[in-house]
């Protein structure tokens, strides 16, 4: 990946006017068509220059969800990056989301890695030891899922990083108990005492392998990372839709089981 390649093409109109119809989105749990044809971003350069701008306007920046860097079928470069925002954080009891279409809260299981210590901006590669060393023991959470465009939009990936690759907010638990797992089985018992299992697995069967990538693009782009955000690196069971008003209880593995409820934003 050379720096030219994030070089955005749009101006600074443009990123800034795709920039406040996205937050509007947000803002209001709304869903719709692709922007106008002059602000929707095709380059990924200019969708992460979109994504950066809401960053900077939208609320205060508490941490990034990641995932390894890949290739489509046609070689292009695909990242998985986006803000997590301080005013859609959550913890305890009770979780707020936005509805999806079907009226059911959208979550994928995470580990969230605390960062430990500010890491400034540079072009010189932090070592994987080195990257592990700025961060603490997990916390297990859900990142809340939610679109800004509409399912049948026909939205590419360009126009989901710009978006913010569907986070809705990010719900925080606990700090993981024992050692960090690939895989293990993840159960949640509803209030009715009706148990659903899940085989849930890291996509890249590493929780910690996008975070050396993380770290290492945002510093070499000039965005500061500071003490005390959290980095979440991939769903361990993909995406799941959940009833509202129930409580559920939640066993990640062998880890000790939480309950949690969600209402609707």
């Amino acid at each position: 990946m050379t720096e030219s390649c994030f070089t955005p093409t749009f101006t600074s109109e443009q990123i800034n006017a795709a920039a406040q119809q996205l937050m509007h989105r947000r803002t209001q749990g709304q869903s719709g068509d692709l922007l106008a044809e002059q602000h929707r971003p095709l380059l990924l350069a200019d969708a992460l220059a979109v994504q950066l701008q809401v960053a900077q306007q939208y609320s205060k920046v508490i941490g990034w969800k990641c995932g390894v860097p890949s290739q489509d079928a046609n070689g292009q470069l695909k990242i998985v990056l986006g803000p997590l925002y301080q005013n859609e954080l959550q913890q305890g009891l009770n979780c707020a989301v936005w509805p999806s279409a079907q009226g059911l809260a959208r979550v994928e299981p995470e580990y969230a890695y605390p960062l430990l210590l500010d890491v400034v901006p540079g072009k010189d590669r932090l070592s994987d030891a080195e990257v592990f060393a700025l961060l603490g023991k997990p916390h297990l959470a859900l990142e809340l899922i939610q679109s800004r465009f509409l399912a049948d939009s026909g939205a590419q990936y360009p126009d989901q990083l710009a978006d913010g690759l569907f986070n809705q907010g990010l719900w925080l638990g606990p700090v993981l108990n024992g050692p960090e797992q690939a895989s293990f089985t993840l159960t949640l018992t509803h209030a009715d005492q009706q148990t659903m299992t899940h085989a849930a697995r890291h996509p890249n069967d590493n929780p910690r392998a996008p975070l050396p990538w993380l770290v290492n693009f945002l510093r070499a782009q000039g965005v500061p990372l500071t003490a005390g955000q959290v980095i979440i690196t991939g769903s361990f069971a993909g995406v799941l839709e959940l009833p509202f008003g129930r409580h559920i209880r939640w066993q990640f593995g062998e880890e000790p089981a939480f309950q949690l409820s969600f209402c609707p934003r």
